[in-house]
């Protein structure tokens, strides 16, 4: 099943995959991710600049760690949700993207 914006104890997902329950027995894995967005302005740089940046200085950016501490705190809070939903059956990995601009995105998984 795959959901967008999931209700989930008050809470929305950005986007959840859950494994169907006739699915199980295959090793296909349940995901979520959660995604931000960082504008030029907030990240305080240029489209030319952010192309050029490799990712280690990306990642650097206040504003990114600032989104991706956000993101990592939502999917905390959603894998707990998750977890009391469906149970011990899940096998949730879960990953955070957040995209500067419209040139850029990292992500990264949350073990």
């Amino acid at each position: 099943m795959m959901e967008s914006e999931t209700e989930v104890q008050r809470g929305h997902t950005d986007l959840s995959m859950i494994v169907r329950p006739d699915m199980r027995q295959y090793r296909v894995l349940d995901i979520l991710i959660e995604f931000k967005f960082v504008s030029l302005r907030e990240a305080g740089v240029d489209g030319k600049t952010l192309e050029k940046m490799d990712e280690e200085t990306l990642w650097a950016l206040p504003a990114v760690r600032k989104k991706q501490r956000e993101a990592e705190e939502g999917l905390t809070r959603y894998r707990e949700r998750l977890h009391g939903k469906f149970g011990d059956v899940l096998r949730l990995k879960s990953f955070s993207v957040v995209a500067v601009g419209f040139e850029r995105v990292v992500f990264s998984p949350l073990e």
